[in-house]
């Protein structure tokens, strides 16, 4: 039996698995944008300990990789349309996220969507103020 619902941290994994008696969780909405919920969700499993969230390069390096994936797979001009709703979810939390958004979302080419997200978690990372562009 597998549990879902709501499973969005690994602390409500290991709740939802106690209280259920399931063999598995499944986790869907809380993995948007936070693909290493899984990493974090097992490392808790199996040792009760919480993994310190990943830091803010590491976030720029999946997300860039998920942004050529998606390009690659699904065309330059439909994956420029459909990496816009992942790029809000990456950005949900970080600082100038709506204004971010804003920018990347009139990106019209998969190289411009690309360059403006590295160059806000480069500034993200490097602690400054991210430039928002009028691209």
């Amino acid at each position: 039996m597998i549990a879902n619902g709501d499973i969005d941290s690994p602390q409500r994994a290991a709740q939802v698995l106690r209280e259920t008696g399931a063999d598995a969780v499944m986790v869907g909405r809380a993995a948007q944008g936070r693909p290493w919920i899984f990493r974090e969700i097992g490392h808790f499993l199996a040792t009760g300990e919480t993994l310190p969230a990943p830091a803010i390069g590491e976030v720029r390096d999946i997300l860039l990789d998920h942004l050529q994936a998606l390009h690659a797979f699904y065309g330059e001009e439909q994956g420029v349309r459909i990496a816009r709703k992942h790029l809000g979810w990456y950005a949900k939390d970080q600082p100038e996220n709506m204004a971010f958004r804003a920018v990347v979302n009139r990106a019209q080419t998969a190289c411009e969507q690309i360059l403006l997200t590295r160059d806000y978690f480069d500034a993200l990372q490097a602690g400054t103020q991210p430039a928002l562009y009028a691209a």
